[in-house]
């Protein structure tokens, strides 16, 4: 169990759902993990061994740069970064407010942005990194009612395109993961918005959806982040990973 043994990792939205699974994996695997998000990190921290949990919002600059020299200082540079904090977003174009979508651009396209930007000296005066971006299904393949999402999730994909393009010569490799629906606290959260009492029924209805016959599970994801991290993905970058149970994969003809 030491896979990413001597490697400091860096997630943002650490403090529940896919961060923290995969905070923990990387924990398990030998990492000296931070945990960054709005709110929770410091507790969640708590269940790691030698974590470190700090508050910081992604679309603030100054404060990704200090997080980051908080972490170097106290457990040393990363070597790591998950860029996994996101938010949803839903709307039809011709409903959706410039406020709203601005938000969700904010976070999921331009939090990704300044995350990778607050990392990348450290790792380029050692010529070496692994930067995992989060995007989404939602990125790869049209999802109705998700415009914002969609566009700020096919960004990160771009940008990690973008990112091998530039820094692959300086031994730092970037990639995307791009997850179906995972049944995380945040999504159950908005289904129970959208649906109410029904939540869990529907839920458990979209099972139907994945040729897999299930929704995804936090450790889906979380296996993945970990192969990205490792010394085992030494030759992968510029990659956009489904990882979906077969959704992206399969024509809608299937269910018929």
């Amino acid at each position: 169990m030491s896979r990413l043994e001597g490697k400091v990792a860096i997630v943002t939205g650490g403090a529940s759902g896919l961060g923290l699974a995969s905070a923990k994996r990387f924990a398990e695997e030998g990492a000296r993990v931070a945990l960054l998000d709005l709110d929770g990190a410091e507790q969640a921290a708590e269940a790691i061994d030698g974590a470190l949990g700090l508050t910081a919002d992604v679309t603030d600059e100054t404060a990704l740069t200090q997080a980051v020299a908080s972490v170097t200082e106290r457990l040393g540079p990363p070597d790591v970064l998950y860029a996994n904090a996101g938010i949803p977003g839903e709307g039809r174009v011709h409903e959706l407010s410039l406020e709203a979508w601005n938000r969700v651009i904010a976070v999921n396209l331009t939090g990704v942005f300044l995350s990778a930007k607050a990392v990348l000296p450290a790792m380029l005066d050692r010529k070496a990194g692994s930067i995992i971006l989060q995007s989404s299904v939602a990125g790869l393949a049209g999802v109705r009612n998700l415009p914002a999402y969609a566009a700020a999730k096919g960004g990160v994909i771009a940008l990690a395109r973008q990112m091998a393009a530039d820094y692959a010569q300086h031994g730092i490799r970037t990639n995307a993961i791009c997850p179906g629906t995972v049944r995380t606290p945040l999504v159950e959260e908005v289904y129970r918005q959208r649906h109410g009492a029904d939540a869990d029924a529907v839920l458990a209805r979209r099972d139907r959806d994945y040729p897999a016959g299930r929704l995804g599970r936090e450790a889906d994801i979380a296996g993945l982040a970990l192969f990205l991290a490792s010394d085992e993905a030494a030759w992968i970058t510029g990659a956009a990973y489904a990882v979906d149970g077969g959704a992206t994969a399969v024509s809608l003809w299937a269910h018929l």
